[in-house]
């Protein structure tokens, strides 16, 4: 690490060097050599620039964007505003400096939103977003200026709207289609009407008869709508009235249709590209086939040839044309072993793309 900060703290290194940079482990020992260049060891693996929990990633490179503002705390959902800013939630303080707790609104230029402040009393988990509303779900019992337990509808101003179905445990997935919200979680009771872990709410924030009710002690991490089909992914067992481990697609009565991938463990992250399915989580055999915590499934519930292998477990997909990304907390995609950069380009701990093969995007 090149020194060239302005505050000295002692051997010769400036709180700017320690600004830039972070490791994964534990520092030991440093020396600045004569050149000005500080030298660092420790029980750590990487060694990269900070950039927050949370920024944009350029498709083409892997570079962040260098205008997001650094997020103190952590990054847990993001939603784009359709203007090529973000709307995040999470557990954090502070966005750019700014005051900002749990949930806030980045406007393409990378400034935070000064009109815009729900100011969430808990952790933000999940967002979605239609038209000029912003919904809401986590631990929070307080936002947008109204008591709203765990799932709420914000407005433009960044106040609460009257909609307040009111869940009585955490909610960790949101899903839009048309006027009705999707709630997946922990929850036993939301809308007025008990609800295992899974519901669909109306716009005047009750539950509507729609029900699949998972086994008890569950819970519902993913939720993707195609169309009339609603598929969910968690840890329950029984969805819809049969058995569906981890992963199943229910129709518009809250039953659990045919297609059945049979995941032997939790699915945490879903995302659907036409009649492909692609699943994430913590699971090692899914569709007939051994993958490993990724898979894309197709219209019939079997895995295809697609098979990414990861080694760790992936919590967040995305799909944009013939290109799936993928998060993870660290590892490595079939051999190929996750780095941090000692230099400024972009390389999150975590995050590959694949297509067919592993992309060179870092």
């Amino acid at each position: 690490m090149n020194s060239g900060g302005s505050t000295s703290v002692g051997l010769g290194i400036t709180v700017n060097d320690f600004a830039r940079y972070v490791t994964d482990g534990t520092v030991n020992a440093v020396a600045v050599g004569s050149d000005g260049t500080t030298y660092i060891g420790g029980s750590f693996k990487y060694v990269g620039p900070v950039t927050g929990s949370g920024v944009p990633i350029d498709t083409a490179t892997g570079n962040k964007s260098a205008t997001f503002p650094m997020v103190t705390g952590m990054v847990a959902a993001t939603a784009a505003d359709g203007a090529q800013g973000w709307y995040i939630g999470g557990s954090f303080t502070y966005v750019g400096g700014v005051p900002r707790n749990n949930i806030a609104h980045v406007l393409a230029d990378g400034t935070v939103d000064s009109s815009w402040n729900p100011n969430a009393n808990g952790a933000v988990s999940a967002l979605a977003v239609s038209g000029s509303t912003v919904y809401a779900g986590g631990s929070f019992t307080s936002i947008g200026g109204l008591a709203r337990n765990r799932i709420a509808a914000v407005d433009a101003s960044g106040s609460a709207s009257s909609w307040n179905p009111n869940a009585n445990f955490e909610v960790w997935a949101l899903a839009v289609s048309g006027s009705t919200v999707y709630a997946g979680g922990g929850f036993t009771s939301i809308g007025g009407l008990a609800r295992n872990h899974i519901a669909a709410v109306d716009a005047t924030g009750n539950a509507t008869s729609w029900n699949p009710n998972p086994n008890a002690g569950s819970g519902v991490y993913a939720l993707a709508v195609s169309g009339s089909t609603v598929h969910a992914g968690g840890s329950f067992w029984t969805i819809g009235g049969l058995t569906r481990p981890g992963i199943a697609a229910l129709d518009a009565s809250g039953s659990a249709t045919s297609w059945n991938p049979n995941a032997n463990d939790m699915v945490r992250a879903l995302a659907v590209s036409g009649s492909t399915v692609y699943a994430g989580g913590d699971f090692t055999f899914i569709g007939g086939q051994t993958r490993n915590h990724i898979a894309a499934l197709d219209a019939s519930g079997s895995a295809t040839s697609w098979n990414p292998n990861a080694n760790g477990e992936v919590y967040a997909l995305a799909v944009s044309g013939s290109t799936v990304y993928a998060s993870r907390a660290s590892g490595a995609w079939r051999g190929t072993t996750s780095r941090r950069s000692t230099r400024a380009a972009w390389p999150p701990p975590g995050i590959r793309t694949r297509t067919a093969a592993s992309t060179p995007w870092r």
